[in-house]
Order: C-alpha cells, then structure tokens, then sequence
C-alpha cells in the first residue's frame, strides 16, 4: 500500500506541475497593451513584446476628463511650403515630434513635472540639478536611452569648441560666464552643474529649448563626430554629404541639435532616432506628403497600461497657395488647420457640417497680439529707429480701434506688449502709454528727429535728403493673411504722418535669414509674454536677448551668435539690462527672481522698444469633431508647445 500510495501521490504532484506550468503568465498578459499594428510586428517577430519596449516605470497618463481611447487613425495635417524646413514649422509638427524633454510642463502649464526623467534633485544654490533616468527607456530604433546620450549632447556637442567655434551661445546651458558640463554617475544617473545659479533652468527646459537634450542619439550621431570616428572614415562620409567641407559641416547637416543645426532632420532623415511619439517613415522634402508612424518604444502609457500614442500615424500634405488649402480644409480632408487667423474664423463656423472641423476654444498666453519692430540696430536704418522720439511717434500714428474693429472683429482692448493684468509682473506704464490715436502727437515726435518733408508732405532721410521709406519684412505661412493686413493699414497711417512704408512679403524661413545677415529694417511678429510669469523665458519684447528680438536684432546676435560677423556689440544701457535680466533667470528663488524681472520690465517701459496694437483674447483651434480626449483647457501658443500641451498622445478617434 505504501508502495503503491507513493505512486499515487507521485503522479498526482507530476500532473499539478505540468498544469501549473501551463498556466504560467505568458507576455500576452503583460499588464500593458498596444495598438494593433504594433501586435502583429510582435506576431511576425520583427519587434519585441510591449512590456520589453516600455521603461520599469512609464510615464502614466490620466488627465481630467479624458477617458480611456481606442487605437487607429491618421491624423491629417495640412501646410503650406514645400521644403522640409517649411512643413516642419508650418504644419507645426515641431509642436508634435520635437516639444518633450527630460522635464515638461503639466497640464494646466504652472510648472514642470518629470518626463523622460523620472526625478530631478535640485541643489539648494540652483546650480547642481541631478537627473534620474526612467531605466529601460530606448530610441525609436530600440538603443536603449542612457546618461551618455545627454552628456553628448551636452559635452560633446554644446561644448564642443570647434561645434562652437569656442564659444557656447547664451542661453539655457550658458546663463554665467562658462557653459554647463554634464558628468555621468550611472546609466540612469547624471548631473548638469553651472557656474552660478539657476533657478529657471527645469521651466526653461519646458519650452523650445528642452527638446534638444533629447534629440542627440549618440549612438548614431558619433558617426559623424570627430572624436568618435577615424579621420578616413569622416572624410569619406564628408564626400557623400552636400554642401559638407569639414567635419564640423558635416555634423551640422546630419545632427537636429547644437549650433548651425536643423531640427527638420528627425523630419527628414527616417535613420534619425527620436524619443517622441511618431517617428518619420516617409520623410519631409520628397514630395508633397510626409508620413510619421507610431513609435513602438515611446514610454507614454494611460492609466490601464495602453502604451500611447493612439492614432496611428501623422500624415502631413503640402500646398502652394494658402487659399488652395483652405479650400481642401473646408471641404473635409483633414483633421486641423495648424495656422488660422481670426479673418478665417466664419469660414470654420459655417462649413463644420462639410469640414468635419469644429471650433475648439484656447487660450493664449500673449501680452499683445501683434507687435511692431524696428531694427534699432540695422547698419543703415538703425540710429534712427534708436530715437525714442521716431517710436512713440509711429505708436501715436495707429487708429488700433479701426484695426481692431477691422482684423479683430472687434475682440480686444489697446495695449502695447506687455504682462497682463493678472500677472504678478503687470506694469502699467509698459501696458498703456502711447496708446491713443492722434496725428497730432504723432507728428509733434516725428518732427523732431524727422523735421523736413518732401513735395508730396512725405518725411527726409536726414542721412541723405531723400524720401525716407522704411521697408516692413511681412511673413506669410504662420500667420500671413492677419499680418499682411495689417501692414496694409500700416501703411495707410504712416503715409497720414509723412512716413513712407513697403510692404516686402516673405516667409517665415527668409525672416528667421535675415534675422541671421541683420537685414531686417522692420517687422510684424508676435506678442508672447503676457499669461503669469512667461515673460521671464520669452522676453523677446523686452530684452535684446531672444533670437527673435528683431527690434534689437545684432545685440541679441552678439549673445546668441557670438560667431556671426554680422553681430553688434551693444551699448552699456543695453548690456546691463541684460545683465539684469540674466541675474533674474539664474535667482534661486522666486522671489528674487521676480523682484529683478519688474526691474528688467521697468527698464523696457522707459525706453519703449516694441510697439504693440491689441491684448490677447480668447482665439480657437479647428479640429475634428471626431477627435476625442482634446482638454477643454487648451492654451495655444508657442511657449507652452501648441499641440504639445493639449497631450495628442492620448487624442483618440471616435467612432
């Protein structure tokens, strides 16, 4: 019996073992998911299980009032250019594909909150900030990302003396006197150390500036940097490279970040590995569409585990003509319109039914609308731009009730560029001096610096004795149709005050070239700066320290591009209100911080840099009105990343 009764107990232990390890939980019941044409990769063996894609720790995504969303869809997305350069700014998808970093802004845009970085310790003096990597977090291509792909970045690319022609531009990585260095501790683990404080650092790197220190796969750029790669090899990869002459042209042209870099290579290069959502697979500048897929390893998750994106691609198609678009946008074949002017909104209003577009709400976080730069520092122009006297005067000369009424559809109040009234930086004297519309105070300050006329009652270049005629550099694409008219009453009101105006229309790529050759006169650009403190990190308006400071364009050159033969020294007035300006960047606390920022505004106030026409209001974005999970909260501008705070991650398809 005792035989036969361990037989028995023998068998029964075998048959629970099989059956336990058959019922062993397989990969298929990984607590995460993915969309259905990521599974039949994983089916057909060409990618990894979900669970081996995603870091120990993803990012979770559980914003208010969204809900769980269904995979599928191409996101369709108009624009007008034909370059790659073009439709990677006005297709906006730099708002899609390049706008998360290490750190992002949350979503209601009050601070930052970690992203690719997991955690962040910050020193009690602001200047050591230590980062902890998610572990497990890989390129598009499946490289793991690691702390040696940020010191690159940082140490061998910002610091690179011959990248920078020894010298690191100002800015989010040289806010002293010597540029950051990175160290690495571990895999996961590095520092960033500066050499006086910053206590700006983690908001700065929630706009523009962030996406850089995650854009430099070291992996595949060391090919193409010296110090990575052997002298023949760089010179026959130079020899296959257009418009390469050296190692460093070379990196330029193949690298999306560092100096004399273009972002649209990750749009055109499909080799290019990202850390972003979509990844191109059928790239910019080939025809005239672009295809970006689903990222397979992007470590974005909902709260049930569904790996993000949603939608499965991003299809962008480009147009000659805005008005052709238009047409097509209006007719239903695309999900947005990524460059709207309020002059379009009706249109929107009464085709939702054909379109498929509704008007969805946003808000701005401007300080103006538009603004009105001279170029005090353009070697001809430039002394007289420079006369307080010439730009209160042109401020007089402007009815900004008519182009209210006019442009505006009557939305908006008179103000120049500045904070709003809720902002703890709110100045009043910047806000609303020179508002008031009098051709009579007009011509009592241009008559000071310009007291002869012509026949014709047109105002004399006193340089020459000639008709004085200003010529406006106007860009089209981004926001052409409200800036062109503009201009057009520009022009009207100048002519009342003897002031002769040309309107030159270009693109927004030509402006940004002679913003680099410093041969803009004058311009209509934006109004950021104006929601909370975001005048701090876009001071363009108030600082000559922005690369689109077009009002003091070769002093903000100087800082920015040490480099460019076509920089100005500025003068001392401007140079400590700067240094002003970047001890406010690099306080510690807030306090501080805010303190010096009101003197920094003061100073703009009394010298009255930029003129502004209208404050900010509430505009709209047209979407699909089959899109799902948009926040009704939606604050469209350029600092808080367009689309990119609005989360399209976890925009969903409704059926």
């Amino acid at each position: 019996m005792n035989s036969r009764f361990a037989r028995l107990v023998l068998s029964i232990m075998l048959i629970t073992t099989l059956f336990a390890v058959s019922f062993v939980p397989s990969r298929a019941q990984s607590p995460y998911k993915e969309a259905p044409m990521l599974a039949e990769l994983v089916k057909a063996g060409k990618l990894p299980p979900v669970e081996e894609r995603l870091p120990e720790n993803p990012r979770v995504i559980d914003l208010p009032g969204s809900e769980i969303g269904t995979y599928g869809g191409d996101f369709r997305d108009p624009f007008v250019g034909s370059g790659a350069g073009d439709a990677f700014w006005t297709s906006q998808m730099i708002f899609l594909t390049v706008w998360r970093g290490l750190v992002n802004w949350n979503a209601d845009y009050s601070g930052w909150v970690p992203n690719v970085a997991e955690s962040v310790d910050i020193s009690p003096d602001a200047k050591v900030y230590t980062f902890h990597l998610r572990k497990g977090l890989k390129w598009s291509d499946g490289v793991p990302f690691t702390s040696d792909d940020v010191v690159f970045y940082v140490n061998d690319i910002m610091n690179n003396p011959e990248l920078t022609n020894n010298k690191v531009p100002d800015g989010i990585l040289k806010p002293g006197t010597n540029a950051a260095v990175a160290e690495k501790i571990d895999d996961v683990t590095f520092t960033i150390t500066f050499d006086v404080s910053f206590g700006m650092f983690l908001l700065r790197m929630c706009t523009y500036d962030g996406w850089a220190f995650v854009t430099a796969p070291k992996h595949y750029l060391q090919q193409f940097h010296a110090s990575y790669n052997t002298p023949e090899n760089i010179k026959e990869l130079i020899a296959k490279t257009e418009g390469a002459s050296d190692w460093v042209s070379l990196f330029q042209l193949h690298s999306a970040v560092g100096v004399g870099a273009d972002p649209s290579v990750i749009a055109r290069d499909t080799a290019y590995p990202t850390m972003f959502p979509w990844v191109y697979t059928q790239p910019m500048g080939t025809g005239n569409q672009f295809v970006a897929e689903r990222n397979p390893y992007y470590y974005w998750v909902d709260k049930d585990g569904n790996q993000l994106p949603y939608i499965d691609r991003v299809i962008g198609t480009g147009y000659k003509d805005e008005q052709t678009m238009l047409v097509d946008a209006l007719a239903g074949k695309f999900d947005t319109v990524a460059n709207t002017t309020d002059k379009m909104k009706p249109l929107f209003a009464k085709s939702e039914e054909t379109s498929g577009l509704y008007l969805h709400p946003t808000k701005s976080t401007g300080g103006g609308v538009a603004s009105i730069l001279f170029n005090q520092t353009h070697p001809v122009m430039g002394k007289l731009f420079s006369e307080k006297d010439f730009r209160i005067g042109m401020s007089y000369a402007i009815n900004r009730a008519e182009v209210i009424e006019s442009l505006y559809f009557g939305q908006g109040q008179p103000r120049q560029i500045s904070p709003v009234e809720s902002s703890p930086l709110y100045n009043e004297q910047l806000t609303t001096q020179y508002l008031e519309y009098s051709v009579e105070k007009a011509n009592e300050h241009l008559d000071k610096v310009l007291p002869n006329k012509d026949a014709d009652g047109f105002r004399l270049d006193p340089a020459t004795g000639n008709k004085l005629t200003i010529v406006f550099s106007v860009q089209t694409g981004d926001y052409g149709a409200r800036y062109g008219d503009l201009a057009l009453m520009l022009k009207k009101y100048y002519a009342a005050v003897g002031v002769d105006m040309v309107i030159d229309t270009i693109t927004n790529d030509e402006l940004g070239k002679r913003g680099n050759d410093n041969s803009i006169e004058a311009t209509i650009f934006t109004g950021e700066g104006g929601w909370g403190i975001t005048s701090i990190f876009n001071s363009r308006y108030f600082v000559a320290y922005d690369s689109r400071s077009y009002w003091g364009n070769a002093w903000a050159l100087w800082y920015l591009q040490p480099n460019n033969k076509l920089a100005v020294e500025p003068p001392q007035y401007i140079k400590d209100q700067v240094d002003l300006y970047k001890k406010a960047i690099q306080a510690p606390t807030d306090e501080e911080r805010l303190s010096l920022m009101k003197q920094v505004l003061q100073i703009a106030a009394d010298n009255f840099w930029v003129i502004g026409i209208v404050g900010a209001s509430d505009s709209y974005h047209p979407v699909s009105n089959r899109l799902a999970n948009i926040p009704a909260d939606w604050v469209w501008d350029w600092d808080p990343g367009g689309y990119a705070i609005a989360f399209p991650e976890q925009w969903y398809y409704k059926n």
